[in-house]
């Protein structure tokens, strides 16, 4: 695949000079600066191009496909010419034009996950890569997983993207495509970039196109200027390795492109909060084309603006014919682009043209899943889940690395619940009493959590809940001392205190809860042994905490009965132990997230009405053996001793 050399900005400027057409700006003319380079280094002015002769000079500008590169069809809007106000950022445009750019590199953590794609069954995944358009490019696909946000259900649905492009041969349906088969539900609308073949219009026309065409969610620019040693995204920001002022950078920015152009792509970024993802060019150079470096020069667009450069699948590693991320590798990042198939041509094509659609598409599908993330959330995702490749960390040729469509689409770093208060809770296994576990679980509810980006995944609340034996040895242990007890004959009242809704984490309830109680008990005597029963019925308004789904109970009614024979030293008996006969638990879950953002809840009511168990027990003095037969959940066996001592 040849590398297609489209003209350059400098030599339809240095054309124009000798016509008499245009302004000087002989320097910032890649052609001209090859041959007077002595001339050109004496001046570091960079801000006296194409501003005399407007839209003729425009007309001109040196746009470069991305090598065989871009979308689909629409013409461009016919609309005079406006000046185009710029509208500021309300996040990122805290600098001063007379700062220099800070181009720091990002020291930050990529988000890594150990499930690796556990919530889907292998079955699930080979009918997502089964269908037409998937193998097609089955090799170039599998490499960011995309099978895996297609398993998931995620396809773009409902989101806009327009491929700004050259539809005057295949190149711009051919982007059109890949970025429907990266996101088969999206919106795809095309617009048109030339007058004839690979003949673009001027900036400022295409800065039109942008306004008057529908709003949408994502910008896909498949064309660049080619990068040379004399211009490209570093000669933007910097002179001779110092870097420029922003003011600077900006007019150099105005001066190869138009300020309207310029204009138009922020204010629509910030307006429609939209992502502009842009090819960074087939020039096999360390620095990517002149025009990714926008959002160095012009703060605002941070967060909106994705660099694409081009993976080779076979070769795993940067394709030969692209562009190296360089200085843009903050907001760069790397997708397949070569061998590409589509119904646009018969042939493969390759270029960072068509590596950009398939991170539209990849946004596209982030935006369907989860509809309240920004433009900036959406960018630091796909940036933060990328698989590094090669040195540790973003680096100069690959930005952050390859996209990774599969940790994209599933939770990353730590889960956590957003409580109805708006506190926030982690989501670790909360340990349940058996009596209110096994109601909770019998429920079948979902509950909703959030990952680091606070998207907002569904998961079996069950899954969250260690089933804690209710302990009754220990409550048997606790017995004399918690009991308050006034018997009238064989009528018994008092309270005691009780855990039998016990639990902690995001579902606690207060610990320690007392139980009203009357009962009756009787005692047969017979010679040298005697037969006994006891019947308790209770009552207990169980409390909850802060900081808990479960927002309420109702007052809880329990009973308990035991029979038994005293034989000597001995003790044998049969018992239900304390078992709730009616009663509910109240629990506000979060469910989800609404389209703008807001935490959806369910108030649900979990009936707390058990099964009984069945205790057997021996007690011989102060030694007692007991096993019981709990319904729904482990049964618990043991053996202890009391004793007093007194001081």
């Amino acid at each position: 695949m040849q590398t297609i050399k489209r003209i350059l900005i400098g030599f339809v400027t240095a054309v124009s000079i000798v016509t008499g057409c245009f302004a000087d700006s002989k320097c910032d003319s890649s052609a001209y600066y090859r041959t007077h380079k002595t001339e050109c280094e004496k001046s570091s002015n960079i801000t006296t191009i194409l501003a005399v002769a407007g839209g003729a000079a425009l007309a001109g500008v040196g746009i470069a496909l991305a090598n065989n590169g871009s979308s689909n069809n629409a013409s461009s809007p016919e609309h005079s010419n406006q000046t185009i106000t710029l509208r500021s950022s309300n996040t990122n445009s805290n600098y001063a034009l007379t700062d220099k750019i800070q181009n720091n590199k990002i020291y930050t953590s990529y988000i890594y996950s150990e499930t690796n794609g556990a919530d889907i069954s292998d079955d699930i995944l080979q009918f997502a890569k089964a269908t037409e358009t998937y193998t097609k490019n089955y090799k170039q696909f599998d490499s960011v997983n995309l099978a895996y946000a297609i398993a998931r259900g995620y396809t773009g649905k409902n989101v806009n993207i327009a491929i700004m492009d050259d539809f005057n041969y295949h190149h711009g349906y051919t982007v059109h495509n890949l970025a429907q088969y990266a996101a088969k539900d999206a919106n795809i609308a095309n617009y048109n970039l030339t007058y004839s073949q690979q003949s673009f219009v001027p900036f400022d026309k295409i800065a039109e196109t942008i306004k008057y065409s529908a709003p949408a969610h994502i910008y896909n620019n498949s064309w660049q200027m080619d990068s040379t040693q004399y211009m490209n995204a570093a000669t933007v920001v910097y002179n001779n390795f110092d870097p420029k002022t922003y003011a600077n950078a900006q007019q150099y920015m105005y001066s190869i492109t138009s300020q309207n152009f310029i204009n138009q792509i922020i204010n629509t970024a910030i307006e429609n909060d939209s992502i502009f993802v842009w090819a960074a060019g087939n020039d096999s150079q360390k620095e990517s084309g002149a025009l990714s470096a926008m959002p160095l020069a012009f703060p605002e667009l941070n967060g909106h603006f994705v660099n694409v450069v081009a993976f080779d699948q076979n070769a795993k590693k940067l394709a030969w014919y692209s562009n190296q991320c360089g200085v843009t590798q903050n907001y760069c990042i790397a997708a397949p682009g070569s061998l590409l198939q589509t119904d646009a041509k018969e042939t493969t094509v390759s270029g960072t043209s068509f590596a950009a659609p398939i991170v539209s598409g990849a946004i596209a599908v982030i935006k369907e899943a989860f509809p309240y993330m920004t433009a900036t959330q959406i960018t630091e995702l796909l940036f933060t889940t990328a698989r590094d490749l090669g040195d540790p960390g973003v680096d100069a040729v690959y930005g952050w690395g390859l996209l990774d469509m599969e940790t994209a689409t599933k939770p990353v770093g730590t889960p956590k619940i957003v409580l109805s208060n708006e506190t926030i809770q982690p989501l670790t296994d909360a340990n349940v009493g058996g009596i209110a576990a096994s109601a909770i679980k019998n429920a079948g509810l979902e509950i909703a959590f959030v990952d680091d980006f606070g998207r907002a995944f569904k998961t079996k609340l069950s899954d969250s809940i260690n089933v804690i034996p209710y302990g009754r040895a220990f409550g048997k242990l606790q017995n004399n001392e918690d009991n308050f007890v006034t018997i009238f004959d064989n009528l018994e009242f008092g309270f005691k205190k009780t855990n039998i809704l016990e639990s902690n984490g995001f579902i606690t309830s207060k610990s320690n809860n007392l139980t009203n109680f009357v009962g009756y008990k009787n005692e047969f005597v017979f010679d040298n042994f005697s037969i006994y029963q006891n019947v308790r019925f209770g009552t207990t308004a169980p409390k909850s905490e802060y900081n808990s789904i479960i927002n309420g109970f109702s007052n809880i009614y329990t009973s308990s009965v035991s029979t038994g024979i005293k034989w000597n030293d001995f003790i044998f008996e049969l018992s239900i132990p304390e078992t709730i006969l009616y009663g509910n638990m109240y629990m506000n879950l979060p469910i989800g997230r609404a389209n703008d953002g807001q935490m959806l809840y369910n108030q649900t009511n979990i009936n707390l009405k058990t099964k009984p168990s069945v205790e057997y027990s021996v007690k011989y003095k102060n030694i007692y053996a007991g096993y019981i037969n709990n319904y729904d959940y482990q049964d618990e066996f043991f053996i202890m001793a009391k004793t007093k001592f007194t001081f």
